[in-house]
């Protein structure tokens, strides 16, 4: 017996894919993109330190030595001259430091972290010796050790941008949000003229919804002829956010323009859509293909535009097209299998799901979507397997309790009224949930409570088929024949196409 959940599901994914290129929201900006799978900590180059006015002119002659060995990459030179500045001038913090230097390009952190430790004690305000410190710790895997260097070195030098970023971006790294949108806005403190902070602390507000914040940040940057690409996309995405649509068409127009920027093709295009503006989407869409070509962001939401008009055939060819540029975008191939499914084609559809699970970030939405296909398709054993999969990480994920009580209720009644149970009790607002209860009832032999069940959703919803028709079956169970058939005709009659039309027919007959 099919799912009923498992169609609602469905239902609910396709029409995911008319909404997806339809901009739902015109005050709902996309924030997937904005979320880093793996922040740099250690992107740029560490600074070198100066020659010293205070030093005697060996001391210069030495330390000068050292830098120019360095700067030509001979790190076996450059340890020995800055060797020789630490034993000559031990106090003086430059020798220290380029020797830590040279020895972290020679592979050696041990050593490198101990030179950096005594460059550190003689400087007053440089804090770059923590911070390179830090990132040989990074680099290590000690990021609590590096953080503790990092935070030393803001501490040494509060204006120094490089230990605030590192650390934003390792709070960020572990979820702190918060921490690391703080760290950047003091950063910027360190210097106001650098736009990376600025965008990155924009990018933060955005990931926790605050528009006003992010638009605060980017609008004077933005007024630049030259501003980046970023500053003018995320704000614009915040314009989006507070209902300045004008605004954000206006930003995006300015990076189609510039044809640098596919992401704002898509963007634009989206906002036409929410307008009802459908053929210039398409006509945006096409110029950025045009200027993107085989841009696989770009063919997404063509394919995701022509599913929303029906032309599901189109939208296919446009999602395989994109799936062959990139094969293990997730919602790439979540789009393709509901085309697929949309076709006809559910092998196809399972073939797309697999794929999707079979991604090292897969999702417990992803490994549901498989098993929901699956028992779409009559695999109801390999569904199950599925569904317990779910289960074994996620033990309160009431979809999978739901839909592996619906495949075990003809096989194991007992074991499928727990599930469903358990189900109802997560979520007993959803009727598709409710109903998945009643028959588990039903099944596992409990009539009264099957009867209880389905007359309260039949009572909370007298024009749904399906309500009808459970109870329908119940009553007739009961031994209340003219009431369970009166039921059944009541379930035609509200919609003759309903999933188990063809049952109530022959229960009739």
């Amino acid at each position: 017996m099919a799912s009923h959940f498992n169609a609602v599901l469905i239902g609910l994914c396709l029409g995911l894919l008319a909404q997806s290129g339809s901009g739902a929201s015109a005050a709902t900006f996309e924030v997937e993109d904005l979320e880093p799978s793996n922040p740099d900590l250690v992107g740029d180059a560490a600074a070198l330190p100066n020659l010293n006015e205070s030093l005697d002119d060996a001391a210069k002659t030495r330390l000068a030595d050292a830098l120019l060995r360095f700067g030509r990459t001979d790190f076996i030179g450059a340890e020995a001259a800055a060797r020789a500045l630490t034993e000559s001038h031990p106090q003086a913090p430059e020798g220290w430091y380029t020797l830590g230097l040279a020895l972290a390009n020679l592979g050696r952190p041990d050593e490198a972290i101990l030179a950096l430790d005594e460059a550190s004690l003689r400087y007053k305000k440089n804090a770059e010796p923590l911070i390179l410190k830090g990132d040989i710790l990074f680099q290590l895997r000690r990021a609590d050790e590096a953080a503790t260097a990092w935070s030393a070195a803001t501490e040494v030098d509060p204006a120094n941008f490089r230990a605030h970023e590192r650390l934003a971006a390792l709070a960020e790294g572990k979820g702190d949000r918060e921490g690391a949108l703080d760290l950047y806005l003091s950063s910027m403190q360190g210097d106001v003229n650098r736009s990376y902070p600025r965008i990155q602390a924009a990018r933060l507000a955005l990931l926790l919804g605050r528009p006003s914040q992010a638009e605060g940040l980017l609008a004077d940057a933005a007024k630049a002829d030259d501003a980046d690409d970023q500053v003018l996309d995320y704000l614009a995405r915040a314009k989006i956010g507070l209902d300045k649509i004008g605004e954000a068409r206006s930003l995006f127009t300015r990076l189609t323009k510039r044809g640098t920027h596919a992401r704002a093709f898509t963007s634009l295009a989206k906002i036409e859509i929410a307008n009802g503006r459908l053929q210039e989407a398409h006509d945006i869409l096409a110029r950025g293909e045009a200027a993107f070509p085989g841009n696989p962001l770009i063919l997404q939401d063509q394919g995701a535009l022509l599913g929303a008009e029906g032309n599901y055939a189109q939208a296919m060819a446009k999602f395989e097209a994109a799936l062959a540029i990139a094969p293990n975008e997730p919602k790439l191939l979540k789009s393709a299998g509901l085309a697929a499914l949309r076709l006809g084609q559910k092998d196809k559809a399972v073939s797309f799901a697999r794929n999707l699970v079979a991604l090292p970030r897969a999702t417990a939405d992803d490994y549901l979507w498989l098993g929901s296909l699956l028992e779409n398709t009559g695999a109801r054993d390999e569904a199950a397997a599925i569904y317990r999969t779910v289960l074994e990480t996620s033990p309160d994920n009431f979809v999978a309790l739901n839909n592996l009580a619906i495949v075990l209720s003809d096989t194991s009644p007992d074991e499928a009224l727990k599930l469903a149970q358990r189900a109802a009790e997560l979520a007993p607002t959803i009727a598709a949930v409710r109903d998945t209860l009643g028959w588990a009832q039903f099944k596992a032999g409990q009539i009264d409570a099957a009867a209880a069940t389905f007359e309260a959703l039949h009572a909370a919803d007298p024009k749904a088929a399906l309500a009808a028709y459970r109870l329908g079956v119940v009553r007739l169970e009961q031994g209340k024949a003219d009431e369970g058939r009166a039921l059944l005709h009541e379930a035609l009659a509200l919609d003759p196409g309903f999933s188990y039309a063809e049952e109530a027919k022959l229960r009739l007959n």
